[in-house]
């Protein structure tokens, strides 16, 4: 049996920097952190940190005034900034945020391209923590997002039933490469290609219809070394938490490959019979999955390939 792990698996900078932001503040303060939401999508990381004696809250309201606060990795609307500082929670003060540098470039980009007079839409979730901090900074709740790359049609209806001068098109950080790309295909080829890319730099702002690549880095590294493994592989586990996008981005990708393909969170959901007459086990994990996770899953497997003899 042969396994086959991909090289870029498990924690990105974003992540690992997000979590010795808590654990710092943590050790530093006698007094209890808190951290506001899931500071990443990962329960055995969250499960750890509370070991720690961080406390997670999912509402503000459970916050104390005054309390050392941590600010997860997938940015905030200003809105729970300025809730925060009703209770005199402030940056400087008691105030931590670990939102990740590659999605404060995207919030960057939405509100550079809003105040040059595009209208801007989102390929992204509409309910995901990042999704909805990316979305208040263009129009809020009145947000285009594009959730799919199947609603490229409604995102041209918008389009034109609105007449905007100048449109423009992000995405957020872990969603698909290839589902951006079949997208824009999709638009362009309904707009008769009016739409143009636009890098990042964004240094002319003339063009009337534009699209900028807003997926990070660590994204487009996961899902082609996903992409890479699942082609070679008879049975792919992909590893991450539950509400991990870039994670769910992953098990989508090696399905498209038409591999078997199973989406667990540890070793211990694994099942002897996914190996049965399996010669190569292709291994992925989301950027929120610590190595140990990953060992686990990888011993996990070659237990089971020697009960089966392979």
């Amino acid at each position: 049996m042969e396994i086959l792990v991909a090289k870029h698996a498990g924690f990105c900078f974003g992540v690992k920097r997000a979590i010795d932001i808590a654990e710092q503040v943590a050790e530093k303060h006698q007094d209890k952190t808190y951290v506001y939401g899931q500071l990443v999508h990962n329960e055995r990381v969250i499960s750890e940190l509370q070991q720690k004696g961080i406390h997670f809250v999912e509402t503000i309201e459970q916050i104390p005034d005054e309390a050392i606060t941590v600010l997860r990795a997938h940015g905030e609307p200003g809105t729970t900034y300025q809730k925060l500082e009703k209770k005199s929670i402030s940056k400087n003060n008691t105030l931590f945020d670990a939102t990740c540098p590659l999605v404060t470039l995207v919030h960057n980009v939405a509100v550079k391209l809003k105040n040059n007079g595009y209208e801007v839409l989102l390929f992204g979730k509409r309910n995901h923590p990042e999704g909805i901090g990316i979305g208040y900074h263009l129009k809020g709740e009145e947000t285009f997002f594009i959730e799919k790359t199947e609603d490229a049609v409604h995102a041209v209806e918008y389009i034109k039933k609105n007449n905007f001068p100048k449109v423009a098109i992000i995405s957020q950080t872990t969603m698909s490469v290839d589902g951006y790309r079949q997208l824009m295909q999709t638009i362009n080829h309904e707009m008769k290609q009016q739409f143009k890319e636009m890098h990042l730099s964004m240094q002319s702002l003339q063009e009337p219809y534009v699209y900028v690549d807003t997926i990070c880095n660590p994204t487009k590294q996961r899902q082609i070394d996903t992409e890479e493994i699942a082609k070679k592989a008879d049975v792919m586990i992909v590893i991450g938490g539950k509400n991990s996008s870039n994670t769910k981005e992953l098990v989508a990708k090696s399905k498209s490959f038409g591999v078997e393909t199973y989406f667990v969170q540890d070793a211990e959901q694994i099942e002897k019979a996914w190996l049965a007459e399996k010669n190569t086990i292709g291994i992925s994990a989301g950027a929120s999955t610590p190595d140990s996770t990953i060992q686990e899953v990888v011993s996990k497997v070659k237990a089971l390939g020697k009960e089966h003899g392979l």
